[in-house]
């Protein structure tokens, strides 16, 4: 936004179940679930994916992320561990969503084709209007912030 940087935000559509899973993991059937040959007392659903709520998903996710952004030639900054690097390109991650900064509109596009290429699903949300809950607006050489 400053210095006429552009900018673009994205979402990793359903994060945490991207990643691989790391062990087994199981878990009773749910209330109501019916299942052939079997109730909640004597079998348990096997897991393939993580699920939003799961203690360890959200560091596998964010083990996952980084070796993918890493594997694109990111750097991860020292001090804050969501804010990765490439040339000219900031990217600022935040659970499943990212935000990208950098003076070439380019480089970014390039960035979003990389790491489709690396096979994560994300959604290209265009450029950054409102972050976290936080609208962003730019008038012109001010940012004003909601």
């Amino acid at each position: 936004l400053l210095n006429n940087w552009s900018t673009r935000q994205i979402n990793f559509v359903s994060a945490y179940p991207q990643a691989p899973i790391e062990c087994n993991l199981c878990m009773v059937l749910p209330a109501g679930i019916a299942m052939k040959g079997g109730t909640s007392k004597t079998h348990m659903l096997r897991l393939e994916q993580y699920l939003y709520g799961q203690k360890q998903a959200g560091r596998v996710w964010n083990q996952y992320l980084t070796e993918k952004l890493k594997g694109i030639g990111f750097k991860q900054f020292n001090l804050d561990e969501c804010v990765f690097y490439k040339g000219q390109v900031l990217f600022i991650c935040y659970v499943d969503d990212g935000i990208f900064l950098s003076p070439n509109s380019e480089e970014i596009d390039q960035t979003i084709a990389d790491l489709k290429e690396a096979e994560l699903d994300i959604e290209d949300q265009g450029n950054l209007k409102d972050n976290l809950g936080v609208n962003i607006s730019k008038i012109g050489d001010k940012i004003k912030l909601n």
